[in-house]
């Protein structure tokens, strides 16, 4: 769900799932999905939190949580299309969201199934959303795909920007300080990222160091793109990633 979001331009930053254990022993699962702070602020500027949740007994729903709740679910708009919806559904509850987060949904909780009960049955029907048996990723954690599905969307998103038809030169005001910590983030992207991500933001960094002062400032990131661009459109023409 979290990497078809990715795919829509929605700026997910983590997700989260974990099955507790009731006052009454009685065990369940959910979990949700983490959006920047950027986005948050957007959609409920006054909120302390907002995520995109999902409940073992009622589905889908945007969580809204404010100072002033009654119950945890108190300012929740629900998608209400049945437990385990379609990703594609979830995503077009995630567009109305954005378009206006309060007439969403709605404000009424379902209820498909009493907390505690058939979590077995239910760990079957969620098992349909794993990755095919010959599929690579069933050998890794979740985590570990998420990070390389998160990596991929926004290197494809740098990509589309260096590669972008506007040349205009635009002159950003910047303290020192705030420069180094755009480039101490792009150091820590180089780390901690992987594939093309990583090797836009090693030239993104060096780009920016032969900007300061230099009469002849590097593009080598904008080449980058283009020379990939270009070997992706000759693979494609061989047919080698049909």
């Amino acid at each position: 769900m979290a990497t078809g979001l990715l795919a829509e331009g929605v700026p997910v930053t983590s997700t989260w799932s974990a099955q507790w254990k009731s006052p009454e022993v009685a065990t369940d699962v959910g979990g949700e999905i983490r959006f920047t702070g950027r986005l948050v602020q957007r959609l409920v500027p006054e909120a302390g939190d907002v995520t995109l949740h999902w409940s073992g007994t009622s589905g889908w729903c945007l969580l809204v949580l404010r100072d002033d709740d009654h119950e945890y679910y108190h300012h929740a708009r629900w998608l209400g299309a049945g437990l385990l919806p379609s990703p594609d559904r979830v995503a077009a509850f995630m567009s109305a969201v954005q378009l206006s987060p309060a007439e969403a949904g709605s404000n009424e909780r379902p209820f498909y199934r009493s907390y505690g009960e058939g979590v077995e049955d239910l760990h079957q029907r969620l098992s349909a959303f794993l990755p095919p048996a010959n599929d690579w990723k069933r050998a890794h954690t979740y985590e570990h795909n998420f990070f390389h599905d998160r990596a991929h969307a926004y290197a494809a998103k740098v990509s589309a920007s260096l590669r972008s038809d506007d040349g205009t030169n635009v002159d950003v005001r910047l303290r020192r300080g705030e420069l180094e910590a755009l480039q101490h983030l792009l150091e820590f992207a180089q780390g901690s990222a992987g594939g093309l991500l990583n090797v836009y933001a090693g030239h993104l960094s060096d780009d920016l160091r032969s900007h300061q002062g230099t009469s002849e400032p590097s593009h080598s990131a904008i080449d980058v793109a283009v020379s990939v661009q270009e070997q992706w459109r000759k693979r494609r023409e061989r047919g080698d990633d049909a």
